[in-house]
C-alpha cells in the first residue's frame, strides 16, 4: 500500500509518498509542488491540480492522507490553503483514491509524541523513521508525517 501525504498551500505544497512495508514506513519520494511562479491563483490552482494528477499517475498511490484546515487568526491565509485541499480532494477522488484527513496536532503527537512540536522536530523524527540522511524541505517533511501517521493508524486499527 502506498499513501500520498499532502500538505497543501497556494505557494508550495508539500507531498510525500511511503508505503506500508511489512507493517512499517519504507521511504518513496517526496517534493515540493512550487506554485508561486504563476501570479494569478486560478493557475495556481490548475497548476496544482495537474501535478498532482502526474504524482498520482506515476506512484499509483491507495489513499491521500491530507492535513485538516486550521483558521488561526489569519482567516484569508485559511481560504487559499482550503483551495488548495479542495484541489487535492478533487484530484484524489478522480483517480477513485480514498481521502484521510489528520490534525496537525494529532499527526505531531503521533511522530514526536508531543502535540505541539516544533518544525524541526517533526523533521527530524521523519527523517530518522524513514532513514532519510540529506536534508528535506519543511512542506515535504510535513506531507511525510502525514503519511507516516495514516501508515501507522492503519497498522492500529486496521484496514480502513
Amino acid at each position: 500500500m502506498i499513501v500520498l501525504g499532502i500538505d497543501p498551500g497556494l505557494r508550495k505544497t508539500g507531498y510525500g509518498l511511503i508505503e506500508n512495508y511489512a507493517g512499517q514506513p519504507r521511504f518513496i519520494n517526496s517534493g515540493i509542488i512550487n506554485l508561486e511562479t504563476y501570479p494569478d491563483r486560478h493557475d495556481r490552482l490548475y497548476f496544482l491540480y495537474e501535478s498532482l494528477n502526474e504524482i498520482i499517475e506515476i506512484y499509483s498511490p491507495s489513499a491521500i492522507s491530507l492535513e485538516m484546515i486550521f483558521t488561526g487568526r489569519n482567516i484569508k491565509s485559511a481560504f487559499m490553503i482550503s483551495e488548495a485541499r479542495a484541489v487535492s480532494i478533487i484530484s484524489g477522488k478522480k483517480s477513485g483514491l480514498k481521502i484521510y484527513e489528520y490534525s496537525a496536532r494529532a499527526v505531531k503527537q503521533g511522530i514526536t509524541g508531543y502535540g505541539n512540536a516544533s518544525k524541526e522536530d517533526v523533521k527530524r523524527m521523519v527523517k530518522m523513521i524513514l532513514n532519510i540522511k540529506g536534508n528535506i524541505k519543511d512542506d515535504a517533511s510535513d506531507a511525510l508525517a502525514l503519511a507516516i501517521y495514516h501508515v501507522n493508524v492503519i497498522n492500529i486499527l486496521g484496514k480502513l
